[in-house]
């Protein structure tokens, strides 16, 4: 566990106790699916979906997963820790259900993180921030855009929003901000642009909202959004 920021005992200890979280999540993530409900997750640090994705590859043969972020969270094992937020899809992707993780937003990451997405093949699509602005600037539409990236989506889809990847404006507080990042209005469209094409929402997280009101004000605007778009997803509303 290279690079770690503690002693490896500590570091063993805190991955024991997440992995036991991780399995409390799936376990309880299952209860919630077979009682015929949408499960939903609402972080606190990003590694908590790993347990709900782990749980709906046991009711879904095959999905695939909507990122919303600022970083890929593709590192093996970020600083010894092995379920580290930054380490959250990179884990994630050794679940066989998930056939395609598209990522949108992306403005900060590493070299390590860019030799998985290469290793990956075409399951990994990455949709940088910067390309979107670009395309923007020369005149492309938002809605054009929204189609290229639901294109590669597969028909079931979950839906991970990590609230850094929105423009810092939105939620100031969040842990790690980085310049630049998706609108408010942006993200929305996005969203229902998701549910209209027909794509049947499995289940969401949002994740790494401050402690601030103004960025718990916009995250539960989303959390609500994302449950009503869920559910007319797969015709409960």
């Amino acid at each position: 566990m290279g690079n770690s920021v503690v002693s490896s005992d500590i570091a063993d200890e805190i991955n024991k106790r997440c992995a036991a979280l991780n399995s409390l999540v799936c376990s309880e993530s299952k209860k919630i699916i077979e009682a015929g409900k949408i499960c939903g997750i609402i972080g606190g640090d990003h590694s908590v979906p790993l347990g709900l994705v782990q749980a709906l590859g046991d009711f879904y043969q095959s999905f695939g997963i909507l990122q919303i972020d600022a970083h890929m969270d593709l590192r093996r094992g970020y600083q010894g820790f092995t379920w580290s937020h930054a380490s959250v899809f990179y884990n994630i992707l050794k679940e066989k259900a998930v056939t395609k993780l598209v990522q949108v937003g992306i403005r900060d990451y590493c070299e390590e993180e860019s030799e998985v997405v290469k290793d990956e093949g075409g399951r990994v699509s990455v949709f940088f921030d910067r390309e979107l602005k670009e395309n923007a600037f020369k005149g492309k539409l938002w809605k054009e855009q929204c189609d290229e990236i639901i294109s590669r989506l597969p028909d079931n889809v979950y839906v991970s929003v990590d609230l850094d990847g929105l423009d810092p404006k939105l939620c100031p507080h969040t842990g790690t901000p980085v310049p630049g990042g998706i609108d408010f209005p942006e993200l929305l469209y996005l969203l229902k642009r998701v549910a209209e094409e027909g794509k049947k929402i499995i289940g969401f997280d949002v994740s790494e909202a401050g402690s601030e009101d103004w960025d718990a004000n916009v995250a539960a605007r989303i959390i609500y959004k994302l449950s009503n778009l869920a559910g007319r997803s797969q015709k409960l509303i």
